[in-house]
């Protein structure tokens, strides 16, 4: 090396790829990553970056943070930071699980294996994906916030404690009830029960709307949950090989239990699952074993910039189910069939369909069209009847009568 003159880039590539520090794969520089942050919460590790905080004194923005097992959402500032309200709250949890565990009660060790043996055990008994994932995670919240799950007491207690709403106290007795069933035990449930409302069903233009403004992938997905009603566990599973390309068709595997079948799909929506690129091998939007919800995260990002960008608060309540709806009360109010509205959401039970029925009656109220016809003779006015007219009643100058027909029956 000549003194006084500089290194040519080449060589100083390779006296970094040498050096065997703060390199990648391909030479790319890693900067040194920052310790993992804990939630305040729960204290668990698996949080992820969720937007930034703006000061309102102009100060520099704050990185926000999502738990991923409590979706407790905060602060690097607060998390090194911690409020003394909520150190003295940890602080007393981890003396009571100390106390706990002194006692020989029950070890983390001890606590984690009933855990990961509770989720095998609904594996095995043929449970769906969605219902282990979500009782395993409100098992181990249960647990966070205190409960002794060998003490039934102790877990009435930690339910009562918390804000959670009607529902989410069911579905945690229900969590601890398949519990208990594992281990062959048996307590005196609450009785909780979740209120039952009625779901939100937008205006058309606002799901087009939303599904113009998503990624091609996210509206192909979008566009096939709004045509055929299909739950999105359906549409997440779907294959190749379940679509016809020929008659236009896509076979549908149920979930829940349902009933399967078969969906015809108009063209736009061939055309855009025939446009998706193959990337997930024998599945059109998922490689096997890939979560919803990851998907769900990415619609939940888009479906916040198109709220905020078209100013309308109402596309934010848009979820993936709400097609299911909107698919079910369109139909009813189009052909007054309720079993026609089961076939085609698959339900084996008509009772679940009946919501739909109240909510095409309360959407469309005063908005009915009719179409009218004018019998001449009491041949014209039986044929009539017995193609679903109905007489109205009045007397006219030219002598025929009339008759109407809703106008989404003719």
């Amino acid at each position: 090396m000549v003194e006084g003159k500089a290194l040519p880039q080449a060589h100083k590539a390779h006296t970094w790829l040498k050096s065997g520090l703060n390199t990648g794969k391909l030479g790319r520089s890693i900067q040194p990553q920052p310790p993992k942050l804990s939630c305040p919460e729960c204290g668990n590790k698996r949080v992820w970056r969720d937007g930034l905080r703006y000061p309102s004194n102009g100060g520099a923005p704050v990185q926000r943070f999502t738990c991923r097992i409590c979706s407790c959402r905060f602060s690097e500032k607060k998390q090194n930071s911690m409020s003394i309200v909520m150190s003295r709250t940890l602080l007393t949890k981890s003396k009571l699980h100390t106390e706990q565990w002194a006692a020989g009660a029950t070890t983390k060790a001890e606590i984690k294996g009933k855990l990961v043996e509770f989720v095998w055990y609904m594996k095995k008994q043929g449970y769906a994906e969605s219902t282990i994932r979500s009782r395993g995670k409100l098992a181990r919240r249960m647990v966070n916030l205190g409960a002794d799950l060998c003490d039934p007491e102790s877990v009435k207690e930690v339910i009562a404690e918390q804000a959670w709403c009607e529902g989410r106290k069911s579905n945690a007795c229900d969590t601890y009830s398949t519990f208990l069933k594992m281990l062959g035990g048996t307590w005196n449930r609450p009785s909780y029960k979740s209120i039952p409302k009625l779901p939100f069903i937008p205006q058309e233009s606002e799901i087009d709307q939303l599904i113009a403004g998503c990624s091609s992938r996210m509206a192909c997905f979008l566009q096939l949950l709004k045509e055929t009603g299909m739950r999105p566990g359906e549409a997440w599973q779907l294959r190749w090989i379940d679509l016809d390309t020929v008659t236009k068709t896509v076979r549908v595997t149920p979930e829940k239990r349902s009933n399967p079948r078969i969906f015809r799909v108009n063209m736009k929506v061939a055309a855009m699952l025939e446009a998706l690129p193959r990337n997930y091998g024998d599945r059109v939007f998922s490689t096997l074993g890939m979560p919803l919800g990851h998907h769900g995260d990415h619609f939940r990002q888009q479906r916040k910039r198109i709220a905020s960008k078209l100013k309308n608060s109402r596309i934010q309540r848009i979820t993936f189910k709400t097609f299911r709806h909107w698919k079910g009360t369109m139909e009813y109010h189009r052909t007054k069939d309720i079993v026609h509205v089961q076939q085609i959401l698959g339900h084996r039970n008509i009772n679940n369909t009946l919501i739909y029925i109240s909510l095409a009656e309360e959407l469309f109220k005063g908005q009915q069209e009719y179409v009218s016809k004018v019998a001449k003779n009491v041949k014209e006015a039986c044929i009539l009847v017995d193609v679903g007219f109905e007489y109205v009643t009045g007397d006219y100058m030219d002598g025929g009568k009339i008759f109407r027909k809703p106008k989404c029956e003719a």
